[in-house]
């Protein structure tokens, strides 16, 4: 489901995002752990107790703005290269709009349309993708510069993002999924550079996706059966 109501990154958007698995952190749930009966990894369990966490919030303290920037701000990761990237994505979008000679739409928290706490956040909507009227995500990455002509060197289609950055590739199937789009982009954008943008197109991968789709199932079951929220 797109969703246009709310700004990325305001207190608000994350209101929104407490509680759900999200497109950014789904790639923890892909991993099994050691033994044959862990079905998560020791990094899923320690995301899906966050979450878990999350649902259990007091309403008073979700409610309240300055608690809750409070917290953000003790909790978040912040680092100058995060920041950086955050100060360049509007104009990496807007140059990758022209660069695809396409309208691309800023969006919020996209919960899916059947899967309950699930959701995710792209950089974009891309209008029109196909040429048929169907929409496409937009990830946008703005990393060193050496991490910028590694992408724009070897990431070349869905096969090899997902080989170099399975992150992102999860993220990305993630965003197609909870927005019903039919495809992607994954840009790469460093302005100090004299070709300054990586354009790659990335196909949805429907098998991946069931598979994704089912191990957020089973962490919401987990939750459910498991950990005790609010009793």
């Amino acid at each position: 489901m797109i969703n246009q109501d709310t700004e990325q990154r305001t207190i608000e958007w994350m209101r929104e995002r407490f509680g759900h698995f999200t497109g950014s952190k789904v790639s923890v749930l892909m991993s099994k752990g050691r033994k044959k009966d862990q079905v998560f990894s020791a990094t899923a369990m320690s995301y899906i107790y966050q979450v878990a966490a999350e649902r259990s919030f007091n309403p008073a303290f979700l409610d309240d703005d300055d608690m809750l920037e409070e917290y953000i701000a003790a909790t978040e990761i912040h680092s100058k290269a995060i920041q950086w990237g955050v100060d360049n994505e509007g104009a990496a979008r807007a140059l990758a709009a022209k660069t695809l000679d396409k309208e691309i739409i800023e969006v919020s928290t996209c919960k899916h349309d059947t899967i309950p706490f699930f959701a995710a956040s792209p950089d974009g909507i891309i209008r029109d993708f196909d040429g048929e009227g169907h929409f496409g995500v937009i990830e946008i990455k703005c990393p060193t510069i050496g991490t910028y002509m590694q992408y724009a060197t070897e990431i070349k289609d869905a096969e090899t993002l997902k080989e170099i950055k399975p992150e992102y590739y999860w993220q990305m199937m993630a965003e197609m999924d909870c927005t019903g789009s039919v495809g992607g982009v994954f840009t790469a954008y460093s302005p100090v550079l004299e070709n300054p943008i990586c354009v790659v197109n990335i196909e949805r991968n429907d098998e991946d996706i069931k598979l994704m789709e089912e191990r957020v199932e089973l962490a919401n079951k987990f939750i459910k059966d498991n950990i005790l929220i609010n009793k």
